[in-house]
């Protein structure tokens, strides 16, 4: 028995290559309508009028065929429209699928892309002047310490795995560029392979760490940062040396995030911004995010 050929999967509308996939509805509704001319060919995962999960069947537009319809037929039905769905009421385009509605406009599929581009900037500025509030606050506050940490690498294991860090420094500047903590602790056991010259023993600097930033509020680029040094110092039963509790430790990722409001221009999303990975440039950009 002859197999079905696989179809393409596409997970969102936006990985359908333009111009060469349609659904059923999608011909029927173009200005000279069509059919489809062979089987499905792909799928697409979207949402179907309810808003509801769906998966849709895509046929080739180059294996599509005219439908029944006359140019008298279809001229009489266009004469029967009471509004004008294939006229951008923005630009003019005269595009062959319906214009979508956009609060009370009808547009072009670029016009459109484009108000909703406007909308999210629009958004974007909200979230941006939250963002300066944000840091002009923690800048204010009298106890911020910006904290970075480097970590000592020690590749994979045969395996592939990745081996724990050998040590980390933790640097910590205060609101005024002052030098709070900088040390590098030791992250695994005595005289393992990698550990740099000189790394402190993870207790003590634990301790100096807990001593000095006890009272602070502190601010990481983001939490996954500290994400090796907690299962480090677990597993050498270190207690964790960080402030923790409410309003005691800041991200700064998504500050700078949203201050710089870059939006992607295809999905209308912020562009994640790339870590500053010193501590002195994490206050700069504070101070910058902040004036």
């Amino acid at each position: 028995m002859k197999q079905k050929p696989e179809l393409d999967h596409y997970k969102y509308w936006g990985e359908v290559p333009t111009g060469t996939y349609m659904t059923k509805t999608q011909l029927r509704d173009l200005d000279l309508p069509r059919q489809p001319g062979g089987p499905a060919r792909a799928t697409v995962q979207g949402r179907d009028g309810a808003s509801r999960r769906a998966t849709f069947d895509l046929y080739l537009i180059s294996e599509s065929v005219p439908t029944s319809a006359s140019a008298a037929q279809l001229s009489a039905a266009a004469a029967r429209r009471r509004t004008g769905p294939r006229v951008c009421e923005q630009c003019g385009a005269r595009p062959e699928l319906p214009c979508t509605k956009v609060e009370s406009w009808r547009l072009c599929p670029a016009c459109a892309h484009v108000e909703r581009l406007r909308a999210a900037q629009r958004k974007a500025g909200e979230a941006r002047a939250h963002a300066q509030q944000e840091a002009t606050r923690l800048l204010g506050g009298g106890d911020l310490a910006v904290v970075h940490v480097a970590y000592t690498d020690r590749g994979t294991t045969d395996s592939g795995k990745r081996r724990t860090p050998s040590a980390a420094e933790v640097t910590a500047l205060g609101a005024d560029g002052r030098v709070l903590v900088g040390v590098q602790m030791r992250l695994v056991p005595p005289r393992s392979k990698g550990t740099p010259d000189g790394a402190a023993d993870p207790r003590q600097a634990a301790e100096t760490i807990r001593t000095t930033l006890g009272e602070k509020t502190v601010l990481v680029w983001g939490n996954n940062v500290l994400a090796d040094l907690g299962h480090a110092l677990r597993a050498l039963d270190v207690a964790w040396p960080f402030p923790s509790g409410y309003d005691r430790r800041h991200e700064l990722k998504p500050l700078a995030m949203h201050w710089r409001a870059d939006l992607n221009p295809w999905t209308a999303t912020h562009r994640l911004p790339v870590a500053p990975d010193r501590a002195d440039r994490m206050l700069y950009l504070l101070q910058r995010i902040a004036s």
